[in-house]
């Protein structure tokens, strides 16, 4: 997208045919933050329109944040697209709105409840044309960042863009165009193309698409991949940073811990103090907040009693989540489920018996959200 595209883009939303929609404050809002799902009415530039959902979570307080926006992946499960949901990213965005952002998680064209065809018609495997996929779900982006950026509670010259898997590459595709107020680009393992673990299509073709991006990116950002990554492993995110920064973009590498079984998906984990620490030092180099300006209180759930160590070593973890739609499912034969991420409190329960029934018997709700269920 061009500036001259940014600028007709931000010109549609003034008069109207863009802007923020359908806001209600969640009922399970934390002390000191707000939390809100929105529409998105944003408008591309060949005329077309969209609604994108969105959750909003920021300080409780008057004055304009900095702006995060968070940007999802793409399942390996093409089932799974209606049914993302940006809740998903809800730890993340408190993390952030604690530190004093506002943290904006938006569903691209086609995902969950936002209008509209998914992205884009992938080729075959061996073709993938990553250059192309990156644009085209960058157009989300930045139609979705024109909106948001007139927001009263958005200081607009402090932006921030946050991609996970497929969405870090949107984000590196937005980057290559300049943004007004996006001052700096979060990575968190980002790439596309992973069908299977530890491999992907047209490996070589997704390396020079980050060089191409190089090129024509001035904005900083941090690559953040975890060692234990099975979507985009070590090797490749070597090679995909290498070429990037090749190309002369200004750009930083954290290799972060493994986490889990699956480090692709360290984003989402219950603890942020494995990633903060090197994403605050980024944003504090932006001149962005990086140190607390919320403390939330302390979640105090004790595990089921006589659970073995399996369970509560899973229930520590769920208890540790900052997420609001979720739920843990015990049964009566030594077996669990867990559901987080969901749209409602009503589905994580549903998803979380669904899951404890695949293994046990007799499962009934131990705790939705952070309260232990009614015996």
């Amino acid at each position: 997208m061009t500036g001259r595209d940014a600028r007709i883009i931000a010109l549609l939303c003034l008069l109207s045919l863009c802007g923020i929609a359908s806001a209600a404050a969640s009922s399970t809002q934390l002390p000191g933050l707000v939390r809100e799902s929105a529409t998105l009415h944003v408008t591309f530039p060949n005329g077309s329109t969209a609604n994108l959902e969105a959750l909003i979570t920021r300080p409780d307080r008057p004055g304009r944040f900095p702006l995060v926006m968070i940007n999802h992946g793409y399942p390996r499960d093409l089932m799974q697209i209606p049914r993302m949901t940006p809740e998903a990213y809800s730890t993340v965005s408190i993390v952030f709105a604690q530190h004093g952002y506002a943290a904006v998680v938006v569903n691209r064209r086609g995902f969950g409840l936002s209008s509209g065809a998914v992205d884009v018609a992938m080729n075959p495997c061996n073709g993938r044309n990553y250059e192309r996929e990156g644009r085209v779900s960058a157009e989300d982006v930045t139609a979705a960042l024109a909106v948001l950026r007139l927001e009263p509670w958005t200081d607009p010259s402090r932006i921030v863009l946050l991609g996970h898997s497929a969405g870090g590459l949107a984000v590196l595709a937005a980057a290559t165009a300049p943004l007004p107020g996006v001052i700096g680009v979060l990575d968190f393992a980002g790439g596309r193309g992973s069908s299977r673990p530890d491999f992907v299509c047209n490996a070589d073709g997704l390396v020079q698409t980050m060089h191409d991006f190089g090129m024509h990116t001035r904005v900083p950002s941090l690559w953040v991949f975890a060692e234990n990554d099975h979507f985009f492993g070590p090797e490749i995110a070597d090679k995909m940073f290498a070429a990037y920064i090749s190309g002369g973009a200004p750009a930083e590498f954290f290799a972060a811990p493994a986490y889990g079984s699956e480090g692709h998906m360290l984003i989402q984990a219950a603890d942020a103090a494995s990633w903060w620490t090197r994403v605050g030092a980024f944003l504090d180099k932006q001149h962005l907040p990086s140190q607390s300006m919320i403390d939330l209180p302390p979640v105090t759930l004790l595990p089921p009693p006589n659970a073995p160590e399996r369970i509560r070593a899973a229930f520590a973890n769920y208890a540790a989540s900052r997420g609001y739609e979720k739920a843990f499912a015990v049964s009566t034969d030594g077996h669990y489920g867990t559901a987080n991420g969901r749209r409602s409190r009503e589905d994580a329960t549903a998803g979380a018996l669904d899951n404890c029934r695949k293994y046990g018997t007799g499962c009934t709700v131990y705790a939705v959200g952070d309260t232990l269920a009614k015996p």
